[in-house]
């Protein structure tokens, strides 16, 4: 599915596969397999290629809600390794940093409730660690 949403933000912006594959220091064999699913993808090659295609993370990420009532992302990044979520967040904060020039007051609004929306996930992971310790 991810690899999926690669290849169409790919074409959408019509770069080719050896376009893409050369920013993101990568073969373009291996770019082909990810856009078909057939090779998995870390984290940081994900928000290398999410810059290279300006994408967001909803829009590689976001899929129909499960049965559960929880929010895919959500799940897609409880899910990482804690590695993996920290790089994640650390990427993100790189990002959005060299983004910021200039932001609209409501563009500045959606990022101050995506914030605490991240405060509020992150307040449940500590005191997920914090029952584990106890």
């Amino acid at each position: 599915m991810v690899g999926a949403r690669i290849r169409e933000a790919r074409h959408a912006r019509q770069l080719s596969l050896n376009a893409v594959a050369q920013k993101a220091d990568i073969s373009v064999a291996t770019l082909s397999r990810i856009e078909r699913d057939q090779q998995r993808i870390d984290v940081e090659l994900l928000q290398t290629l999410m810059r290279i295609l300006k994408l967001n993370a909803q829009e590689v990420l976001d899929e129909q809600a499960p049965d559960d009532g929880v929010d895919p992302i959500v799940a897609k990044i409880s899910a990482l390794a804690p590695l993996e979520r920290t790089k994640l967040w650390h990427g993100l904060t790189a990002n959005r940093k060299s983004n910021r020039a200039a932001l609209p007051t409501r563009a500045m609004a959606q990022q101050v409730e995506e914030f605490l929306a991240q405060i509020d996930f992150l307040r449940g992971e500590i005191e997920a660690v914090r029952k584990k310790l106890r």
